[in-house]
């Protein structure tokens, strides 16, 4: 029986199919895999697509492939103990199978976890070439593939260090043989296999960069600014800011992130990308006094406790443009609603 938070979770995915039936429509009785299944975005797949089946009966299966299976299926068993969800054990480092009746592919193993990217390098770079690599030469064994979305990276794009949103065809240099740099340029590289696949084999590929996404089944540990400021919260109700508060992102929430996903196997095109993320830029001073508007007492906020970082543009958010044209998609999620579920999430995590 699902506890009253998984039930919020519920009413959130429904929310966010809520005005697409043609999608739904779509999606009956296909297979689908999803590469890294037990992440953040696998998990909210998993969720939508059990709700997807029990609120309108559309029968649609789901494998779950991740390495490290057995945490996830004792901490969701809501969701391990359903017939139409299934986890397969698999790195996708080595050379693996989609099950023959896959329609559709999600290749969503990566390590966007910075300090992974600091202590191993070579298994974040390996993960998202060779997995890719793996996954595209198993998505060429299946006859009946209608898409296979490649999930990659904002950070692709290089530092802009200039205001504004991003859009899918503006890029910036990166420093070559920088190990700070290793995901994005994996991600890069990773992008390009999928393009060379689609060209040479005709692969239906298009490929999701996603912006900074949250909510449930986020990680309290993992290095995100909202993480951290929570995590502060939590542990000692103060927030501490490296910089002036002035760094700008968007936040989308999970179900949102996993129905734009979904979307993108139906209405996504042969070689294009979109941007996956919020609308709406909001500062690091901003989002903390949102973070505090609900708590009480309230945190104690403290900035520069970094202060011998030198102060620099910093913008990471995108341009919607093509996304909402493309897949008609729209946020479902207020800002508000996302902390507090964020929150929610992650104290209980942090118990």
């Amino acid at each position: 029986m699902a506890t009253p938070h998984f039930d919020d979770i519920r009413r959130d995915a429904l929310a966010a199919c809520a005005d697409q039936p043609e999608v739904r429509t779509a999606l009956a009785r296909q297979h689908i895999a999803v590469t890294g299944g037990t992440g953040f975005l696998g998990s909210w797949i998993a969720e939508l697509v059990a709700a997807l089946n029990d609120q309108y009966q559309l029968g649609i299966t789901l494998d779950l492939y991740a390495r490290n299976i057995g945490e996830w299926q004792r901490n969701y068993p809501h969701l391990a103990a359903r017939a139409d969800l299934r986890t397969v054990a698999q790195d996708v480092r080595s050379p693996f199978e989609f099950a023959r009746n896959t329609s559709y592919v999600i290749h969503a193993a990566g390590i966007p976890n910075n300090r992974v990217h600091a202590s191993d390098p070579l298994r974040v770079f390996q993960t998202s070439v060779t997995g890719i690599a793996n996954a595209l030469e198993a998505a060429l064994q299946l006859d009946g593939l209608r898409r296979f979305v490649n999930v990659s990276s904002c950070l692709v794009a290089g530092a802009p260090q200039r205001p504004g949103a991003l859009a899918e065809g503006d890029c910036f240099p990166l420093p070559p043989d920088q190990p700070h740099t290793v995901y994005a340029e994996a991600k890069r590289a990773a992008e390009m296999t999928a393009a060379v696949y689609r060209s040479q084999y005709r692969l239906p590929v298009s490929t999701l960069r996603p912006f900074t996404l949250t909510g449930a089944y986020q990680r309290l540990d993992r290095p995100w600014a909202i993480n951290n400021f929570m995590r502060d919260v939590l542990t000692s109700g103060e927030i501490r800011l490296h910089g002036d508060g002035s760094a700008r992102r968007s936040y989308l929430y999970g179900s949102d992130a996993a129905w734009w996903t979904l979307c993108a196997l139906i209405k996504g095109a042969d070689g294009e990308v979109y941007n996956l993320g919020g609308a709406t830029p909001v500062s690091h001073k901003e989002l903390v006094q949102l973070i505090g508007d609900d708590l009480s007492p309230r945190p104690r906020v403290t900035f520069n406790t970094a202060p011998q970082r030198q102060p620099k543009q910093d913008d990471l958010f995108p341009d919607l443009s093509l996304t909402r044209r493309r897949l008609g998609v729209q946020e479902t999620c207020t800002m508000a609603h996302l902390i507090e579920q964020t929150y929610r999430w992650l104290a209980r995590a942090g118990a």
